[in-house]
């Protein structure tokens, strides 16, 4: 009996000083350390800038994609009131092993054409003619007999003839994302100010930049209903909008193992296994060239993923609530539930694992909206068939209950189940919350233990109550919010323990974030980017999973800028 009570007492005594030991265990504590203690502690998070040394390119409501370690830069205006710049691609290969910064330019050339073009069928020059009323009997009709089609009198909308070429033309406000190695583009305006310029209508197309071609491609939505007549399913011509992507859906069509074609698709792999492939590819003395080749395939051939479009100012100066998702693989738009609040453009949109998260944006001038702060997030799903035979994706869809908000004031709401009659809670004394603004980046990012941030960065605060630009102050700083982790990451495990123990993990919750130079003796980058808005940003990916690049945007003096800045979360 004595032996258990010591046993008991020990275990005890483990327990109570689980949480006093914790900071001695770096791999469970993440990003981010605490002073003060108590109530009134709070976290600080810390990044740094680094300048890019590459000849000055300005730049404000332009685009940039990173693929492959390389910076591509799309369109905008290296003024506000004059047309786009150019329709070239300029690359920039990040520095990256000792290697230094590189530039060059890339004149737009289109590929050669594969996708079919909508609205290529012409009207038939034959006169038009009744339909014929059939008055036979049933039994009497021929089965060989063709039956005619109803002829349209012209009472049908008709798609406008676009002239839109075989190249994008030059535009600003765009918005791009990356899908693999290949940039979609969609929307943008052929220049001028903000309460002048007219978004480029283009029916629905999609234009796609290859970044292994240096070519330029469009998909235009299917005609899945009879030509001449406007989809009613595309979104409107718009500009200033944002755009993510998704690779999903990717599977399409795969033979299940209880299939016949999937069983006999394993006996085969099991006799070339242990046949070899040697009657196909030969042996290393003596190769069959092209085998391999030729039976290679490429995703792109058929398409997949999914480029989201968001917000944006229609034609006539109207913003837009609304959120659309094209198919790649289908060439369809599908209209996904409208974002919470005012109409809006200039919003930072981002996407972290399966959820989509909004911040920010310029409602209507004259309006006072949610966009002052409120962070949104919908959840995505993709939908699946399976008929025993074969299984695959088919879409992106939007899971219920739709759109839920974050707002300054309410504990993870969003996160737990809502409840709409919530009241704001009370903030802890040091709590922060980044200020409205729009216009700015916000860009995913992953850190240690597989731990992902929502990085928001510069932006343009409040615009004053009209359309210009004069008067605009712009921000200069940089904000982390905590993402939710999914799946059995090191950092999923840590919240549960820390979950368990009564340690807060700081989920859901917003962090400035304090800015130094990358290196001390960088005088170049000491001073960072400086207050601007209207920034292109992009994510590093693999190369450094905590970079972001921050490209050009417009100073307090209205004027565009060109430099370039890696900023890491650290």
């Amino acid at each position: 009996m004595e032996s258990f009570k010591q046993l008991r007492r020990r275990t005890t005594d483990l327990l109570q000083s689980i949480p006093h030991s914790l900071p001695s265990i770096p791999s469970l504590t993440g990003h981010g350390h605490s002073h003060g203690h108590g109530h009134g502690h709070h976290a600080i998070m810390q990044g740094t800038w680094e300048k890019i040394s590459v000849p000055p390119l300005p730049r404000s409501s332009h685009s940039i994609n990173i693929v492959a370690g390389t910076v591509y830069i799309f369109g905008g205006q290296t003024d506000p009131s004059k047309p786009p710049a150019d329709n070239d691609m300029h690359v920039v290969t990040l520095p990256s092993s000792g290697a230094q910064a590189d530039y060059h330019a890339i004149k737009a050339k289109a590929a050669k054409r594969t996708i079919p073009i909508i609205n290529e069928v012409k009207p038939s020059p034959e006169p038009e003619a009744e339909i014929a009323v059939v008055t036979q009997d049933l039994a009497e009709v021929s089965l060989d007999t063709p039956i005619e089609a109803p002829v349209d009198k012209g009472k049908s909308k008709a798609l406008p003839d676009l002239n839109l070429g075989d190249v994008p033309a030059p535009r600003a406000g765009h918005a791009t994302a990356v899908i693999g190695h290949r940039i979609f583009l969609f929307g943008g305006h052929s220049g001028g100010s903000v309460e002048t310029s007219t978004p480029l209508n283009e029916g629905g197309r999609v234009w796609v930049f290859d970044t292994r071609t240096n070519l330029w491609s469009f998909i235009d939505p299917a005609p899945n209903i009879p030509p001449g007549v406007v989809p009613a399913a595309l979104p409107a011509p718009r500009s200033h909008h944002s755009a993510v992507a998704t690779d999903k859906p990717r599977d399409f069509n795969q033979a299940t193992t209880q299939s016949p074609s999937g069983a006999t698709t394993r006996a085969e792999a099991w006799r070339e296994w242990a046949r070899g492939d040697s009657d196909e590819v030969g042996i290393p003395q003596r190769p069959i060239v092209g085998s391999v080749a030729e039976r290679a395939t490429d995703l792109d051939d058929d398409g997949y993923g999914t480029l989201i479009i968001h917000g944006g100012r229609l034609a006539g100066g109207v913003r837009a609530v609304d959120v659309w998702a094209f198919d790649v693989h289908s060439r369809a738009w599908q209209r996904l539930p409208d974002a919470p609040g005012v109409p809006r453009s200039s919003t930072a949109l981002a996407l972290s694992k399966s959820r989509l998260y909004r911040f920010g944006g310029f409602g209507d001038p004259q309006e006072s909206g949610d966009e002052n702060g409120q962070l949104d997030f919908l959840e995505l799903a993709v939908d699946r068939f399976d008929d025993e035979f074969s299984a695959g994706e088919v879409a992106v869809t939007a899971r219920r209950p739709g759109w839920q908000s974050l707002i300054p004031g309410k504990e993870n709401v969003g996160y737990k189940e809502v409840d709409a009659a919530a009241t704001p809670l009370a903030w802890e004394e040091e709590e922060e919350w980044p200020g409205q603004r729009g216009a700015a980046g916000l860009e995913a990012v992953t850190v240690g233990g597989g731990r992902e941030y929502l990085v928001l960065m510069l932006g343009e605060k409040a615009r004053p109550r009209t359309d210009e630009l004069q008067g605009s102050k712009f921000c200069d700083d940089v904000w982390a919010f905590k993402v939710p982790p999914q799946g059995l990451s090191p950092a999923s495990l840590a919240d549960t323990f820390f979950s368990a123990v009564g340690r807060k993990s700081g989920e859901g919750k917003w962090t400035k974030v304090e800015m130094g130079p990358f290196d001390d003796e960088d005088d170049a980058s000491a001073e960072g980017p400086g207050a601007r808005g209207f920034v292109a940003t992009a994510t590093m990916g693999d190369l450094e999973e905590n970079g972001i690049v921050v490209w050009g945007g417009l100073n307090a003096e209205n004027r565009g800028l060109g430099d370039g800045w890696i900023f890491r979360l650290d």
